[in-house]
C-alpha cells in the first residue's frame, strides 16, 4: 500500500484541507485502474490517520481509498487552538463541498490515468461523518454506486433544530469560538453516561481499553466542540434526519447500515433501526442493515472489527463493486 498526501483549499475560504489516498502498489505504479475507489468521512474530534488499517484492509481487496481532515480537525488547522472549531454559519455545506472536492480530484486523476476503465465510487460515513454523508448524498448522488452509514442515529427533529437554536444563542453571547459545557452535555458529553461503571468518561467509543486510551493520548483527538461546531452538527443532524432527506435519496442506490448494538449514538441499534425505516418508506430499494452485538460505536476500532471489514467489502461486491 501507498499512501499519498493531498492538500487543497477549503470551501471555508481560509483553511487548507489535508487529505490521505491509500493505493494498492500496482494501482500506484500505473499498472491497473482499482477495483473502485472507496471515500471515507471521519467523525468529530478525530483524524483520518485513525483509518489507516481499515485503508489497508480495502487496499488488500484491490481499492484505492481516500479521505479528508474536516474542518477544526486533524492537519486541516493551522493551529491547535482552532481543533474542534467549526464555522457557526454554512458549516455544514463547508464539510459536505470539501468531501465532494476531494471525490472529485481523485476521481478526475484516476481517470486520466486510466481513461477506458469504469471506475466505481462508493462513500463510507462514521458518526458525524455518517451525516455528513446522509446530506451528502441529497446533493452529489449521481455516480455514486454504493453508499455504507456507520456509527448514525436518527434523532429526534426537535433536538436538532433545539440544538441549533441553543448554540446560536450562546454564540451571540459568548463568540462561536466558545467552548461551553452545557452544549457539549447535550452533545458528545452526553454519551459517558451511557456506559455503566466506565472506565473513563470515552469508553462509549468502543470495548477495547487500548483504543480508548489511544484516543486520549492523542493531542488530534477529543477536543471539546465550539459552538459554532456544535451548530454545525447540529444542522447536519437536522437535514439528515428529515423525511425530505431521505426522499432526495436515488431510490437505485444501494445504502448498508452498520452499528454497535451498545452505540449510545444510535440509542443501541433503536435509532439505526428508525434511520433504516426512513430510508425504506422513502422508497430506497436496497437498505440494508447490520448490528453488532457487544460493540459500542467506533466498530472500526472494535475486536471484531476484522469481521466488519470482511462485511463490507462482501456487501461492496454484491453492489458491483
Amino acid at each position: 500500500m501507498v499512501t499519498t498526501s493531498i492538500s487543497y483549499p477549503s470551501h471555508d475560504g481560509s483553511s487548507a484541507i489535508r487529505a490521505l489516498l491509500w493505493e494498492p502498489q500496482d494501482v500506484h505504479d500505473g499498472l491497473r485502474a482499482p477495483r473502485g475507489l472507496i471515500q471515507l468521512v471521519h467523525g468529530m474530534s478525530e483524524h483520518v490517520e485513525r483509518y489507516a488499517d481499515f485503508a489497508a484492509y480495502l487496499c488488500s481487496q484491490g481499492f484505492a481509498v481516500c479521505a479528508n481532515d474536516h474542518v477544526g480537525h486533524g492537519k486541516s488547522v493551522s493551529c491547535e487552538e482552532d481543533l474542534g472549531h467549526m464555522p457557526l454559519r454554512g458549516g455544514a455545506d463547508i464539510l459536505v463541498a470539501d468531501v465532494h472536492e476531494l471525490r472529485c480530484r481523485v476521481m478526475e486523476s484516476f481517470a486520466a490515468t486510466y481513461p477506458d476503465s469504469h471506475i466505481p465510487y462508493a462513500i463510507f460515513g462514521h458518526s458525524m461523518g455518517s451525516f455528513v454523508t446522509r446530506v451528502y448524498l441529497t446533493r452529489h448522488a449521481f455516480g455514486v454506486d454504493a453508499a455504507l452509514i456507520c456509527g448514525t442515529g436518527q434523532q429526534p427533529m426537535l433536538m436538532a433544530v433545539a440544538g441549533r437554536a441553543i448554540t446560536g444563542l450562546i454564540a451571540r453571547a459568548r463568540g462561536e469560538r466558545y467552548r461551553s459545557k452545557l452544549a457539549d452535555s447535550l452533545g458528545a458529553g452526553a454519551y459517558s453516561k451511557a456506559i455503566k461503571d466506565a472506565r473513563t468518561p470515552l469508553d462509549w467509543l468502543s470495548t477495547d481499553e487500548a483504543v480508548v486510551d489511544e484516543y486520549i493520548a492523542d493531542p488530534r483527538c477529543g477536543q471539546m466542540f465550539s459552538v459554532g461546531a456544535y451548530a454545525t452538527l447540529a444542522t447536519l443532524v437536522k437535514e439528515a434526519v428529515s423525511s425530505k432527506g431521505a426522499q432526495r435519496v436515488p431510490k437505485g442506490l444501494p445504502l448498508l447500515f452498520i452499528a454497535g448494538a451498545e452505540d449510545p449514538v444510535g440509542d443501541c441499534g433503536r435509532g439505526v433501526r428508525a434511520a433504516v425505516k426512513e430510508y425504506r418508506d422513502a422508497g430506497v430499494e436496497r437498505v440494508d442493515l447490520k448490528i453488532y452485538e457487544g460493540a459500542r460505536h467506533e466498530i472500526l476500532n472494535e475486536p471484531i472489527r476484522q469481521d466488519m471489514y470482511a462485511d463490507c467489502v462482501f456487501w461492496l461486491g454484491e453492489q458491483g463493486l
